[in-house]
């Protein structure tokens, strides 16, 4: 078996506004307000026609659960929002790979470039014997979002893969982890492929033959330019991504979440740096913590845990000053998203 190196974490990447229009499109296509998908954002409605907006993938996830909470988490909808991705709406990343010489050249760049792509869980490529699997990793994803961003993720890769090769791509199986929808037909046809539920891990199977398979517009010249313009805009990103490294720690360190003089600690700088960098980046650590808060409190409700516990957890002084931000966040109390515990998927 081989695999990359490190599967790719889902952290709070910057990146283009593309992910969330197409989000927003799905959602006016299933009659949800423009409003209500980017409620408790920050992100103002203008942004979505300015192409050169940047967001993190935190405030994506959170439209995202807009979305499925409002269209009422319908099985599918992932794959309607990730076919909206086209090649060109990943700029010089995009055409990296329409260039390379075969799959298996452009499935090295896209991995190693990923964070320039509008992915949130992680993405890992295996060989195992005469099979290739692009497993999709939902683990460190928040649940109520889990199925949609794997359909999402999936969706994304196939439309790719059908522009690189200049025909549609037919994987032998999908597999998922989460259990059969009532839908399980439709289901397949969405996924292009017979879809395994209940499977140990996300993956998209094909034959291992095809990663050596030359692309119709393999270019060497155009790759090397495109990769180069791919490593400078990594090392960009790398330089501004502060904010990730925050947002990293803060979902990281819960019960409480620390505050901003421990995380300056835990970063190795001190409070005044801290603030400078994010400023730079056009944030606050105040806006990053209630990002933080808002999708943890929503993992947390939906995983059963009452109301006082996940004020404690996200470091509220009390349960009325966490309520008080819920209604800021989503116009609804907590209770009515909080469940019944449920088993992990």
């Amino acid at each position: 078996m081989t695999a990359v190196d490190d599967p790719t974490p889902a952290v709070f990447f910057q990146r283009g506004i593309a992910g969330i229009r197409a989000i927003v499109e799905v959602g006016a296509c299933s009659g949800v307000p423009v409003a209500t998908c980017l409620a408790g954002t920050g992100i103002e409605q203008a942004m979505l026609r300015d192409d050169t907006a940047v967001v993190r993938s935190g405030q994506e996830l959170i439209v995202a659960h807009n979305l499925v909470r409002a269209a009422g988490d319908p099985p599918g909808l992932g794959f309607a929002v990730g076919s909206r991705f086209r090649l060109r709406t990943y700029g010089v990343w995009g055409f990296a790979l329409l260039a390379s010489p075969t799959l298996r050249d452009a499935a090295d760049v896209a991995l190693r470039y990923v964070e320039l792509t509008y992915a949130t869980a992680g993405i890992e490529l295996q060989e195992n014997g005469d099979e290739v699997h692009l497993v999709v990793d939902d683990a460190s994803l928040p649940r109520p979002v889990r199925r949609f961003v794997v359909e999402r993720e999936i969706a994304a890769v196939r439309t790719i893969l059908d522009t690189i090769l200049g025909e549609p791509f037919t994987p032998r199986r999908v597999e998922l982890r989460f259990p059969r929808p009532d839908i399980a037909t439709s289901y397949e046809s969405l996924a292009g492929a017979p879809v395994t539920f209940g499977a140990a891990r996300n993956a998209i199977v094909a034959d291992a033959a095809l990663l050596d398979r030359p692309l119709p517009q393999a270019d060497p010249h155009t790759m090397r330019v495109c990769e180069r313009e791919c490593r400078a805009l990594l090392a960009r990103r790398v330089d501004q991504r502060f904010a990730g490294r925050v947002c990293e720690l803060l979902m990281r360190r819960q019960n409480p979440i620390p505050d901003m003089s421990i995380a300056a600690a835990e970063l190795h700088v001190s409070t005044r740096t801290l603030h400078r960098r994010l400023a730079m980046e056009g944030t606050s650590f105040r806006r990053l913590l209630d990002e933080v808060r808002h999708v943890l409190a929503i993992e947390m409700l939906t995983a059963g845990l009452g109301v006082e516990q996940v004020a404690v957890r996200l470091g509220y002084a009390d349960a009325p000053a966490f309520i008080r931000a819920f209604r800021r966040w989503t116009g609804d109390t907590p209770g009515a998203y909080r469940t019944p515990p449920a088993r992990a998927i």
